[in-house]
C-alpha cells in the first residue's frame, strides 16, 4: 500500500527529519544555529505591532508631548483631558481591522491580509510622527486609530500563518517564538525612549516626533520579509472556493526551498552523496496526487458550497462568506466550549495587560519613581522568562495548564503590586523608599513575565482551537474581543489617573486588573479538549460531520483509491519535481 503524505506528514519531515529517522538524525530546524527565514519574517512581524502599541505610553509620560497635545505647562498629568480617547483610538483601530480582516483572510488568503496590516500600520506610525499630517491632538488620534486597523488587521493572519506553517511536534515552539518577538518589540522601544527620551532633559525639542517616527520602521521591515519569504498557506488553498491543489504542493514544496531543504526525487542517492550536513537536506516533493488522496472533494466544505449558490458577485460572496462564518462560529458546536470561553480569556487578559502596559510609565511617575526609563527597560526586558518558560513547557505540560497558571502568576504580581503601594503611601525615609521602590519593580516585573506566559499560551491555544475554513476568522472575533477589554481598560485607567494623579490611582488601577486576570484564568477549565501535539482540525475539507471531531486524513480513503499503484506515484512525483525543477532553475519567484 502506497503511503499519501498529508500537509501534516510533509511538515514533520521539513522540522523533524522523519525521512532520515533510519540514519538516526532527528534534529530539529529551530534547534540549529540558523533560524528560518519564513520564521524570522512572522517574529519581525509580531515585533512591529508591539512597537506601534508600546509606543505610546512613553509618549504619554513625556512633559514635551503633553505640552505639545494637551497644552500643557507642567510635567503634572491633571490636564490630559482626552488622553483616554488617545490611548482607546489604537484599540478602537484594531477592534474594527481585526473583526473586518479576519473574516477577509479566510476569503483573499492570509498572506496579502498580513501584507495589508503591515504597510497600513507603517504609514500610519510614520504620518503620526510628522508635524505637517499630525499638528494636534485631533489629527494624531486619527493616525492612531488607522495604526490600530494595521495592527488589528496584521494578528489573526500572523498566528493563523504561523500554526498552518508548522507541524504538530514543532507547533508549540513555532508560535511561542512568533509570539515571543513581541519582546523584542517593546525591549525596542524602551531602548530607543532611554537613549532619545534622556538626551533632552530640559524638554525643549520634540524629540518624541523622532521616537514616533523611528517606531514606525519594523512595520516596514516586517512587510519586506513576509513578501519575500512567507508563502501562503497550503491550507488556504485547500479551504479555498477553487481548491487549487496545485497552488497547495507548489506552498509546500516552496517552504521546503525557503528552509533549505532539497528537494529531489533520488532521495538515497542524496544522502548517501551529501551525507547529514544541515545545507543539504533532502526530502521528496509533495504532489497534486498525494493531496487529492487526503483531501477528497466531498460535503465538508460547506462554507464555500453554501454562499455562492446565489452569489452572483465577489463582494455578495464576501458578505455571505462572513456570515456562514459567524454561524459556525457561534454554532451548538464551537460557541459553548471554544469561541465563548476564548473571548472572555482575551477580554480578560487584554483589559489587564494592555490597560497596564499602556499607563505603566504614567504610574511609575504617579507614585514617584525615581530613573523612570531604566525601570521601564527591566519592565520590558521581563518578558524574556516569560517567553523562555513558555517554550520550554507549553508542550509538555499542555495549554490549558500554563493558561491558568500564568493568567493566576500575573494576577498575584498585580495584587502584591497594590498592596506594597497602598501600605507604603505613608513611608518617607530613603530605606524604607528604596525598599519599596525594588519590591514595586520586581512586582511589576513578574506580572510581565506571567502575562507574557500567558498570551503566548492564548495565541497558540486560540489557533488550535478552530477548523481550518474559520481559523482566522475565529482568531479575529476573539482579538476582536480583546480589543473591547482593551478600549474599557483606557477609558477606566485614564478616568482614576486624571481624576487623582497620586498613589490612590495606582493601586486602584492595579486590584481592578488583578480581578479581570483572576475571572479569565476560570476560563480554560470550560474549554474543549487540549490540542497540544494533535494535528490541527481541517474539517473544511474533510469529510465530518462535527467539526469539532474531524475524522482521519485517510478514514475517508475508500479501498479503491488507496491502492494506487507506487508506480502512478512515482510518476507524479517525477512530474511535480521537473515543474519545480523549471521554475527555480529560470529564477522566476513563485505565484503564491
Amino acid at each position: 500500500m502506497v503511503n499519501y503524505r498529508n500537509i501534516d506528514d510533509f511538515l514533520s519531515e521539513l522540522y523533524l527529519f522523519k525521512h532520515r529517522a533510519q540514519y538516526g538524525s532527528r534534529k530539529r530546524i529551530l534547534r540549529s544555529c540558523k533560524i528560518p527565514l519564513p520564521l524570522l519574517a512572522l517574529c519581525i512581524a509580531n515585533s512591529s505591532d508591539a512597537a506601534e502599541i508600546l509606543m505610546l505610553s512613553y509618549l504619554l509620560a513625556d512633559s514635551r508631548f503633553r505640552k505639545d497635545m494637551f497644552s500643557e505647562d507642567d510635567s503634572s498629568s491633571s490636564s490630559m483631558d482626552g488622553a483616554e480617547y488617545l490611548a482607546s483610538s489604537i484599540f478602537v483601530g484594531m477592534l474594527i481591522g481585526g473583526t473586518v480582516f479576519g473574516f477577509l483572510s479566510d476569503r483573499i488568503g492570509r498572506r496579502p491580509t498580513l501584507l495589508l496590516g503591515l504597510l497600513t500600520n507603517a504609514v500610519a506610525g510614520m504620518c503620526s510622527s510628522l508635524p505637517i499630517f499630525a499638528p494636534s491632538f485631533v489629527q494624531l488620534t486619527i493616525w492612531r486609530f488607522i495604526a490600530g486597523v494595521g495592527v488589528g488587521s496584521t494578528v489573526p493572519p500572523l498566528f493563523t500563518l504561523a500554526s498552518e506553517w508548522s507541524s504538530k511536534e514543532v507547533r508549540g515552539v513555532f508560535v511561542t517564538a512568533v509570539a515571543s518577538f513581541w519582546m523584542v518589540g517593546s525591549i525596542f522601544v524602551s531602548s530607543l525612549a532611554w537613549c532619545l527620551f534622556r538626551l533632552d532633559r530640559n524638554h525643549e525639542l520634540p524629540i518624541w516626533r523622532v521616537f514616533a517616527a523611528t517606531c514606525s520602521l519594523p512595520s516596514f521591515l516586517g512587510a519586506w520579509m513576509v513578501y519575500n519569504y512567507v508563502p501562503e498557506s497550503p491550507r488556504f488553498y485547500l479551504a479555498a472556493e477553487k481548491r487549487d491543489f496545485d497552488s497547495a504542493a507548489k506552498a509546500c514544496n516552496h517552504m521546503a526551498m525557503l528552509l533549505n531543504v532539497r528537494v529531489t526525487l533520488d532521495h538515497e542517492k542524496e544522502f548517501t552523496l551529501l551525507g547529514a550536513a544541515f545545507d543539504h537536506r533532502v526530502v521528496h516533493p509533495l504532489t497534486k496526487d498525494e493531496l487529492l488522496s487526503n483531501y477528497q472533494e466531498n460535503g465538508a466544505n460547506q462554507i464555500m458550497s453554501e454562499n455562492n449558490a446565489h452569489s452572483t458577485t465577489k463582494l455578495n460572496r464576501a458578505i455571505k462568506s462572513s456570515i456562514v462564518s459567524l454561524r459556525k462560529l457561534y454554532s451548538a458546536q464551537l460557541f459553548p466550549r471554544t469561541t465563548l470561553p476564548l473571548q472572555l480569556i482575551w477580554f480578560c487578559l487584554s483589559f489587564a495587560t494592555y490597560g497596564i502596559t499602556t499607563w505603566i510609565n504614567t504610574l511609575f511617575v504617579a507614585i514617584k519613581l525615581q530613573d523612570l526609563y531604566f525601570n521601564s527597560f527591566l519592565f520590558a526586558l521581563a518578558t524574556l522568562p516569560g517567553n523562555i518558560v513558555s517554550m520550554i513547557f507549553s508542550d509538555r505540560y499542555g495549554r490549558k495548564t500554563m493558561l491558568i497558571g500564568s493568567l493566576i502568576g500575573a494576577a498575584c504580581g498585580l495584587g502584591i503590586f497594590a498592596i506594597t503601594i497602598f501600605a507604603g503611601s505613608r513611608e518617607q525615609n530613603d530605606e524604607q523608599s528604596s525598599t519599596r521602590t525594588l519590591l514595586v519593580v520586581l512586582c511589576a516585573c513578574a506580572f510581565q513575565a506571567f502575562g507574557t506566559i500567558a498570551w503566548n499560551t492564548i495565541d497558540i491555544l486560540t489557533a488550535e482551537m478552530f477548523p481550518t475554513n474559520v481559523r482566522s476568522a475565529g482568531m479575529g472575533v476573539c482579538t476582536a474581543t480583546g480589543r473591547f477589554g482593551g478600549i474599557l481598560s483606557q477609558c477606566v485607567n485614564a478616568k482614576l489617573i486624571v481624576d487623582d494623579t497620586g498613589e490612590g490611582a495606582a493601586w486602584r488601577v492595579l486590584v481592578v486588573a488583578s480581578i479581570s486576570l483572576l475571572f479569565g484564568a476560570g476560563m480554560p477549565l470550560v474549554l474543549d479538549r487540549d490540542m497540544t501535539m494533535e494535528e490541527l482540525k481541517d474539517d473544511a475539507i474533510e469529510d465530518s460531520t462535527d467539526p469539532c471531531c474531524p475524522r482521519s486524513h485517510k478514514d475517508h480513503l475508500s479501498d479503491e483509491e488507496s491502492d494506487i499503484p507506487r508506480l502512478q506515484l512515482q510518476s507524479s512525483r517525477s512530474l511535480e519535481y521537473q515543474s519545480f525543477q523549471q521554475e527555480v532553475e529560470s529564477n522566476q519567484p513563485f505565484l503564491l
